[in-house]
């Protein structure tokens, strides 16, 4: 019943013990789609860091590596 239940609403279920929160029950989609939105987000703080510590190219050098890598490959 209660996997029917975080099946049907998506929503997480969160199980308690001594009136502490212990675990979770959660869709495995809804899972698998919050663990996509951290990868993104891991991805987005790792470029922030790299554009602080000067690593970063500009937009147009990216183009033009974007560029040469699709000419090498239409070879």
């Amino acid at each position: 019943m209660l996997i029917e239940q975080v099946r049907t609403t998506k929503r997480p279920m969160i199980i308690t013990q001594h009136g502490k929160s212990t675990a979770v029950i959660l869709d495995v989609r809804e899972y698998e789609a919050l663990l996509e939105k951290l990868e993104i987000l891991q991805d987005i703080r790792l470029a922030e860091s790299h554009i602080e510590q000067g690593l970063g190219i500009s937009h147009n050098e990216a183009q033009k590596h974007i560029r040469e890598r699709i000419k090498q490959h239409g070879e």
